[in-house]
């Protein structure tokens, strides 16, 4: 008896508030964001996958087909610096998702240069391997002006569909006249 009463009260309470919305005597609150119903990303699951660079070169140049031409560490100042690498990454649904960033620091520590997010570089493509190898190459140039000495090329690549990043240092000298 006790169960009918309450179902009974449940019932009515939800009747009346339906009518009231209806007739726009309590409004709803609707400029807050469309969250999906089930929106499981809270659920502590790492995606599993890899991600890997590889093949890291600092270059002369760097030709239509990744090849590296005049490969090495030593550069003068106001010549542009290549660097090419490749990207292991695994695929997600079918789906490779590769974000390039990369931060440049000089001798002494400061940075001299951060691609962030605002100028990132991003690959996206289909796939039916369980894993691709995405090859980038970029440059830059060291201005005179700035000190001699070794340089740091701080590499960031993320993949957001596996939500794994991975960060890679790789030191270089920037000299006077002097080209290694």
């Amino acid at each position: 008896m006790e169960l009918i009463v309450l179902l009974i009260v449940v019932v009515v309470t939800s009747a009346v508030i339906l009518l009231l919305v209806k007739f726009d005597i309590l409004t709803l609150k609707t400029d807050g964001g469309q969250e999906p119903v089930l929106n499981a990303e809270f659920i502590p699951y790492a995606r599993e996958g890899s991600l890997v660079v590889k093949e890291f070169s600092f270059c002369r140049s760097v030709d239509d087909t990744y090849n590296c031409l005049g490969g090495g560490a030593v550069f003068t100042f106001d010549q542009p610096v290549y660097y090419r690498f490749g990207v292991e990454s695994s695929t997600f649904n079918g789906d490779i998702k590769v974000i390039k960033n990369y931060r440049i620091r000089g001798p002494l520590g400061d940075v001299l240069l951060d691609v962030g997010n605002d100028q990132q570089y991003q690959f996206d493509v289909s796939s039916n391997n369980d894993k691709e190898t995405v090859l980038f190459k970029d440059y830059f140039v060291i201005p005179t002006g700035l000190p001699s000495g070794e340089y740091t090329l701080e590499l960031i690549v993320e993949n957001p569909l596996l939500t794994k990043s991975t960060t890679m240092s790789q030191k270089f000298f920037i000299e006077s006249g002097v080209e290694g």
